[in-house]
């Protein structure tokens, strides 16, 4: 007989302990006995169908004694199998555990039987399938059959039923196999009497029924098909799935990408930006207070600089789409320098570098309302006429190249091409007049043989270089390359350049030339320049350098290579020293070369911009010095530079947005109207129209 297994849990013991108290209660000493064959494998005792005669042997065993003895023999109904016997009790169909002998309810539509004390668990065979479908016939004809039991009535005996024979069926292997050994005793042990047995019955089927909940939950599961409940399990884990919530912690805030040209490539903004407008403006509001208006005309006046300077930003129909963004944030932020020099042009990121560089909404305005006037003014076949330009209406007006380059450089340096931005089409007509004008040896000057001739050619191949820098379009490489080869002829054997090819050099001269050499460098042109001619210009900026008294009320002297003048032996004067300065970091001075740093501190504390000099042309030259030195000086410099030029720009009359000439020195001289304004609008575009050379600008 098998050995019960130690690990009961705490119910299986409860049971027993109640079925044994039952046990001794009500079975009788001596009760008559049914003849019994036992099973030789399972050491079950077989009960046929037939009616039995009692014995008169005595009961020698309590119930308990053999755990292998089946609880519920009274129903009177059990066909053996040869995987094990099946038989009713009360109203179920049990069978034999392999494991433990214990009974176990069948549960007939999953065709399995669980064992509730050693929670073994089996299928049944095709034999036992048969049995079970026999004894349920016979258990639905009792039931209708069965008379009602009157209270304290003699137990009624079973009814008798046929022998029930099977045809032999070939074994089906099942799910557990062990083997139990039968019991040897050398009697057969007593039959329960009937009220055993119904008592036994009784609490099986009281343990079995369970709670109200349970037994609605096991009546549904049985009588729900198989399909649905999978149906249901499934709906349920789907459910539960899409409650969780998986978050990313790399992922730091949602952000837009906002496009001025349609793309199909999908590209990362920045992050997303929380400012105080406050901030945002407070230098507005400075700037404003500067231009004497009181609080009431200040919210219109920052209205309107904001729709000005917007224009400057979007264009609604590009005719290319712009460089990807990624690559120019990349080049201004890691490469930055003069290599780079021209990749804070781009709309995209402007407006963030102008604030960053000490630019404001009402300087952009500025720069907005004098692109404005400037293309107001050009001529019918493209070009501008430097001193004409009041008769630009009149048909046949002639255009010069001095008038074209110089109304050019402040569209370009504003980012406006001959593909993208608001004045489009009037660089595309300005670039295409100065092609046709340049002759085969790349000369550019059209006609100015004069004391202007170097000059113009100087600013028109700029303007080539930087047409060809911000668009790639390979429509100005030959011309630029050409104009550059003319420039490197144009050399004087001292280094300098002057009105016409060959001359002595001239300070002033000079400095286009070597912005144009300059310009030529930038990575992608495919420029060839030749590293002879920017060693030689070095050579004649040490010949133009002169001593200087530094602050003559202490009678500093600035150290040698410091100062410059317009000419050897000439007087040294602040606006050649910062172009030659300027020169000297393009060629390759560093910022901690004391000549830098003296001849910086000497044009700040002598040599301000204010009203009493209003040298236009320094102050071109001298706030790019600033601003690629930094620091202090540049706001200092920057926070004159920008009050004097927006307060002097013209708001009304024949000509807003410009600047009047006679306001500064040579003004008249230099070219009229259209000089000034392309000077002034040009000095306001310092904040993105070249990187500065010694700092990396950062980006948000």
């Amino acid at each position: 007989m098998a050995n019960q297994d130690p690990t009961l849990t705490s119910l299986d013991a409860n049971i027993l302990a109640r079925l044994e108290r039952i046990d001794r209660a009500l079975v009788p000493k001596h009760e008559p006995s049914f003849p019994q064959q036992p099973d030789s494998r399972l050491g079950i005792p077989l009960i046929g169908l037939n009616p039995v005669e009692t014995s008169s042997q005595p009961a020698q065993r309590s119930f308990l004694e053999n755990e292998a003895v089946d609880i519920s023999l009274t129903a009177g109904h059990r066909i053996s199998c040869p995987d094990g016997d099946v038989w009713i009790s009360g109203n179920s169909l049990l069978c034999a555990c392999p494991d433990c002998d214990a009974p176990m309810t069948i549960r007939v539509w999953l065709r399995l039987a669980d064992c509730w004390r050693c929670s073994a668990s089996i299928s049944l065979s095709e034999h036992q399938i048969r049995a079970v479908e026999e004894l349920g016939a016979i258990q639905s004809t009792e039931a209708r059959q069965r008379p009602q039991i009157q209270p304290h009535s003699a137990p009624v005996e079973p009814a008798t039923a046929p022998v029930a024979t099977l045809e032999p069926i070939a074994p089906v292997a099942r799910r557990r196999t062990k083997f139990v050994a039968p019991v040897q005793d050398e009697l057969p042990p007593p039959p329960p009497s009937p009220i055993v047995n119904e008592a036994h019955n009784q609490e099986l089927e009281r343990l079995s029924r369970g709670s109200l909940v349970t037994r609605f939950l096991r009546d549904g599961f049985k009588l729900t098909p198989a399909w649905i409940v999978s149906l249901i399990l499934h709906m349920i884990v789907i459910l539960i799935l899409a409650l969780i919530v998986l978050t990313d912690r790399s992922y730091v805030s949602e952000s837009i990408t906002l496009s001025t040209f349609l793309d199909s490539d999908d590209r990362a903004g920045g992050d997303v930006r929380f400012e105080n407008i406050e901030d945002m403006l407070q230098d507005d509001v400075i700037m404003a207070n500067h231009l004497d208006i009181d609080s009431k005309e200040l919210r219109d006046v920052l209205q309107k600089a904001s729709q000005d300077a917007k224009q400057l930003q979007f264009d609604p129909k590009p005719l290319a789409p712009l460089p990807d963004l990624d690559q120019v944030k990349k080049n201004i932020t890691t490469v930055g320098g003069p290599l780079m020099s021209f990749a804070a042009r781009d709309p995209r990121v402007r407006a963030e570098i102008v604030r960053s560089q000490g630019g404001t909404t009402i300087t952009e305005a500025a720069v907005s309302r004098g692109l404005r006037w400037l293309c107001s003014v050009q001529n019918d076949d493209g070009g501008w006429s430097l001193r004409k330009y009041k008769d630009h209406a009149k048909q046949n007006n002639k255009s010069d190249i001095m008038g074209t380059s110089l109304a050019l450089l402040p569209m370009l340096g504003a980012g406006q091409t001959h593909e993208y931005g608001t004045y489009k089409e009037s660089v595309a007509e300005g670039l295409a007049w100065i092609i046709d004008v340049q002759k085969p040896n790349g000369d550019l000057r059209n006609g100015r043989n004069g004391n202007e001739g170097m000059y113009a050619h100087g600013q028109a191949t700029i303007v080539l270089c930087e047409a060809l820098a911000l668009t790639g379009d390979q429509t100005f490489r030959d011309p630029a390359q050409r104009a550059i080869e003319f420039i490197e002829k144009a050399q004087h054997k001292q280094g300098g350049w002057r009105y016409r090819p060959g001359e002595p050099g001239d300070t002033s001269v000079f400095g286009w030339q070597i912005m144009a050499l300059q310009s030529a460098r930038a990575p992608g042109l495919n420029i060839d320049v030749d590293d002879s001619t920017l060693k030689l210009a070095d050579y004649f900026l040490d010949r133009v350098s002169a001593p200087v008294k530094f602050n003559n009320r202490r009678g500093t002297r600035l150290p040698d290579g410091s100062a410059y003048c317009y000419m050897r032996g000439k007087k040294v004067t602040a606006a050649m020293t910062a172009e030659a300065i300027l020169c000297r970091m393009y060629l390759g001075w560093k910022k901690d070369d004391p000549r830098l740093s003296s001849a910086v501190k000497w044009l700040i504390q002598d040599h301000m911009p204010s009203n009493r000099d209003r040298n236009l042309y320094y102050w071109y030259y001298g706030t790019q010095v600033m601003h690629h030195y930094g620091g202090d000086p540049w706001k200092k410099w920057n926070g004159n530079m920008r009050n004097l030029l927006i307060s002097s720009q013209e708001t009304s009359g024949a000509y807003p947005g410009s600047w009047h000439p006679k306001k500064y020195e040579w003004g008249n001289r230099g070219g009229d109207r259209i000089y000034t304004t392309s000077l002034a609008v040009c000095t306001l575009e310092v904040y993105y129209r070249h990187l500065p050379m010694f700092k990396q600008i950062d980006l948000d």
